[in-house]
């Protein structure tokens, strides 16, 4: 064990070895600042659209319905462009912003919800990503809720659906669940009859064997299984390029405390 320590230690306190990772460190943290900037100013755009046009200082609901519908053409659009020529490379398969979501709508229902929930958050609203169930399956179908004063509203905008209550406010997920049959008289005639709210998931802990499981039944000790199953692990890394900076950025900073540290011992 002292041998693997040592090894280690002579490795992350190597000069060359460290300046080396600070370059990369630096490298990508400034590719990601740069991408994450520039991915913040394109929903700011629409963002500013949407306020144009919906004029929320009036009707906050006419906010959240027009990025809902300015979502959904701009989807459509795309999608039909692209829907047999997807792009391929790392940004696309990999990191998987929201801009390239925004940009081709080549994932369906996802790419549809990500960049709603992304504009949304743009405009300073809390959001989440929910996972319709259909037909009993979880994740068969995705929607976004946005958290106003009042409390939480579904948006569809793969399908262009949102429900009012019965006072002519926007709907609840939990709203229109539980009262399915006064709300699909909502639905418009192109509306997929098989999206009738039968449940919901917001994160699946599944994904990751053992440990997601493990990390919901640590949290759930913690704040109580209601929250915790309402916990939308997505929702966090809409803005994939600053997470991946503030990653980048700290290990730099972590690397760069390490070589002023190296240096100063060999002086000694």
């Amino acid at each position: 064990m002292r041998k693997i320590l040592r090894f280690f230690r002579k490795i992350f306190l190597n000069t060359s070895i460290l300046l080396f990772l600070n370059g990369l460190l630096l490298g990508f943290s400034i590719y990601f600042k740069l991408e994450s900037n520039y991915e913040d100013e394109l929903f700011t755009s629409l963002v500013e659209n949407v306020i144009e046009t919906a004029n929320p200082s009036k009707n906050l609901d006419s906010f959240f319905i027009s990025s809902m519908r300015l979502t959904h053409t701009l989807e459509v659009n795309r999608q039909n462009i692209f829907r047999d020529n997807k792009p391929k490379g790392l940004k696309a398969n990999f990191f998987r912003p929201a801009v390239v979501d925004l940009m081709t709508g080549d994932g369906d229902c996802g790419s549809y919800a990500v960049v709603l929930a992304r504009l949304l958050k743009s405009a300073g609203y809390k959001v989440r990503i929910a996972q319709m169930q259909v037909h009993g399956v979880n994740a068969g179908h995705m929607v976004v809720e946005a958290k106003k004063r009042s409390g939480w509203i579904v948006l569809d905008p793969t399908v262009n659906q949102y429900f009012k209550k019965p006072d002519g406010s926007l709907a609840s997920f939990k709203d229109v669940q539980q009262n399915w049959d006064y709300y699909k008289k909502q639905t418009h005639s192109n509306y997929v009859q098989s999206y009738k709210y039968e449940g919901v998931r917001y994160t699946n802990w599944s994904k990751i064997p053992y440990l997601g499981n493990g990390v919901k039944s640590i949290i759930k000790i913690f704040i109580g299984e209601e929250e915790t199953n309402e916990i939308a692990i997505r929702s966090y890394l809409l803005r994939k390029y600053h997470f991946f900076y503030s990653i980048t950025a700290t290990l730099y900073a972590i690397s760069s405390i390490l070589l002023i540290i190296t240096v100063f011992r060999k002086k000694r």
